[in-house]
């Protein structure tokens, strides 16, 4: 698939591609030897079903890959149905910013649906307001679960010294709000009326922390703070980036166990706030 006559999104069969991908993943998390998915590895996943598309920057024998999105062909709702589960997508700080990403994402549904089957799970950090964005603004996924310690202990730069606390993020490639969100489209959502679930206050640093949450409200529209740059309050503060985490832990946990899912991603100034809705799944992917 050439996007552009710089980008080239293609699936990858060979050593060669496998073994590209394995140095993206050290040159992005700093993954070791250890901790990244090896060429045969990978080999086995795209044999099995699964999926590995590759970004190369153009055609000829010198391109190189600047981004990849892995995914693994499995059940979902023990045995109800097939769904390929994200494993990793990452994109190339040189080439980040330039829709590679999205243009990935939209390369997997394609492959996906053309495999007859119309999900796609994967997890990501409450607390990553970008990635929130990303995920719930732009490609239309909505977040069914928060899952705490999901991972155990990660040893990359990213990740390192935080609690690995994930959503549950499901993609159903062929909901209207999935169809809509890719088209451009927004919600128009009552703002007005929604309802905030946490209080914080800015510190001397600039940044934010959290103060309380209200538990047991139960408006159609809620409200809650995440930090906009997740990574920045780690590298000032890790142990405010912990409290953010425990913090976020009680009160979303609370909120998911009471029916409601994350829709979006709200910016208002340097703020970021994830949108909840109390909806049963089916109604928010009827919706464009």
């Amino acid at each position: 698939m050439r996007i552009n006559e710089e980008l080239v999104i293609e699936p990858v069969h060979s050593h060669r591609g496998y073994r590209e991908c394995e140095a993206l993943q050290k040159a992005i998390w700093g993954f070791d030897d250890v901790a990244v998915v090896p060429d045969h590895a990978l080999h086995t996943i795209v044999e099995g079903g699964g999926l590995l598309l590759g970004a190369y920057d153009g055609i000829g024998p010198g391109r190189e890959m600047v981004g990849f999105v892995l995914s693994l062909l499995g059940w979902w709702e023990v045995g109800k149905r097939l769904r390929h589960q994200s494993l990793m997508a990452a994109v190339r700080e040189d080439w980040q910013g330039k829709g590679v990403g999205y243009a990935l994402k939209c390369a997997q549904r394609e492959h996906v649906l053309a495999q007859g089957i119309d999900l796609i799970t994967w997890t990501f950090d409450p607390l990553e307001s970008r990635n929130a964005h990303f995920n719930l603004n732009k490609l239309g996924a909505v977040v069914t679960q928060y899952m705490p310690e999901y991972y155990g202990e990660f040893r990359d730069a990213r990740n390192r010294g935080l609690a690995t606390d994930r959503f549950l993020c499901e993609w159903h490639l062929s909901a209207r709000r999935v169809k809509a969100r890719l088209a451009g489209e927004r919600p128009s959502l009552p703002l007005g009326k929604a309802e905030a679930i946490n209080a914080t206050r800015r510190l001397p640093s600039g940044l934010r922390a959290p103060v309380s949450f209200r538990p047991g409200l139960a408006a159609p529209l809620l409200l809650y703070e995440i930090p906009s740059d997740l990574q920045t309050v780690k590298r000032v503060d890790l142990e405010l980036a912990r409290t953010w985490r425990a913090e976020s832990r009680k009160a979303l946990t609370l909120y998911f166990e009471d029916g409601y899912l994350a829709t979006g991603l709200l910016h208002q100034g340097d703020r970021s706030f994830l949108v909840l809705e109390r909806l049963e799944l089916a109604e928010v992917l009827s919706r464009p």
